[in-house]
């Protein structure tokens, strides 16, 4: 298992192992495009002081990825580290990959001065796991997330 950030030449690698993430979870059914997650996964590779963007490979195949930010509350200038996505592909779940990107990404938030790390489980896809997989590694739950469709 190798983790590393994510070059120019990953991101379409990703952006199919994000289609696979997308069709899971409640987001499924939503405009998936290709042009805008290129452009993001540009500036998060020309931004590494704001944006965590990590992937896990083996044999050459890129089966987990992990995306994050991190800024000032709205309401504060504490910084804080949020996730945008971290996925694994359900045929490697089980393993350690999602325990060590999320470690990887507490040292990187550490180092960037955030006083939080705000991660999130919104897909709706084993909510239940992920929640005792955060709290294993020291985190509380704290709300919900809601959605209403259009």
């Amino acid at each position: 298992m190798l983790i590393r950030d994510f070059t120019l030449d990953d991101v379409p690698e990703m952006i199919e192992l994000g289609r696979k993430m997308q069709e899971e979870s409640s987001f499924e059914g939503l405009d998936y495009d290709f042009d805008k997650l290129m452009a993001l996964g540009e500036t998060y590779i020309a931004n590494p002081e704001i944006y965590y963007a990590k992937v896990v490979i083996h044999n050459g195949v890129i089966y987990a990825m992990y995306v994050g930010y991190i800024s000032e509350y709205y309401f504060s200038k504490d910084l804080a580290a949020f996730d945008l996505l971290l996925f694994v592909h359900p045929d490697k779940r089980g393993g350690l990959a999602a325990v060590r990107l999320i470690k990887d990404f507490e040292e990187w938030a550490d180092e960037n001065g955030a006083k939080e790390i705000r991660p999130a489980c919104s897909t709706g896809v084993k909510s239940e796991m992920t929640r005792q997989l955060y709290e294993s590694l020291g985190y509380e739950t704290v709300g919900y997330t809601f959605r209403k469709r259009r």
